[in-house]
């Protein structure tokens, strides 16, 4: 399956006092992913803005640690399109390519005058077609 791909260093601030990666720093990786995602869809936050995307459910599942020094890959792709809401999916990997964490997230578009979910607008629709299918990346296979 093709999907987005967000690489990051592991800095030491991730690290908690155990020396693996913070559950806290590895849910700022997916927010990172999701960032590039929306951004790349033509919903990135701005101050002011009156409509844009909220995230609304996180879960996750942590598979193995990681460990400074190092980097990670995270693979996003869409699980689900529902009429208000984008469902993500982000799998991070270490470096020698083992899967580390599985996690989703849901992603509302919110109006935030009336404080409402709204529909995904068409526009954006289009540009989640337009992006998903420049995705050149697999997702590796689990070692």
């Amino acid at each position: 399956m093709k999907a987005q791909i967000l690489e990051l260093r592991i800095d030491w601030s991730d690290l908690d006092l155990l020396g693996h990666v913070n559950n806290v720093a590895i849910v700022k990786y997916c927010q990172a992913a999701r960032l590039k995602f929306i951004t790349e869809i033509g919903l990135e936050p701005t101050p002011g803005m009156t409509f844009g995307p909220i995230e609304a459910a996180a879960s996750l599942q942590f598979q193995r640690q990681l460990h400074f020094p190092g980097r990670v890959s995270i693979y996003t792709v869409i699980q689900e399109i529902k009429h208000t809401s984008i469902i993500l999916e982000h799998r991070i990997f270490d470096e020698t390519g083992k899967q580390a964490v599985y996690c989703t997230e849901v992603v509302v578009c919110f109006d935030f005058v009336a404080q409402t979910k709204v529909p995904i607008p068409e526009r954006i629709l289009q540009n989640i077609t337009a992006y998903t299918e420049s995705f050149t990346e697999e997702i590796p296979e689990e070692k």
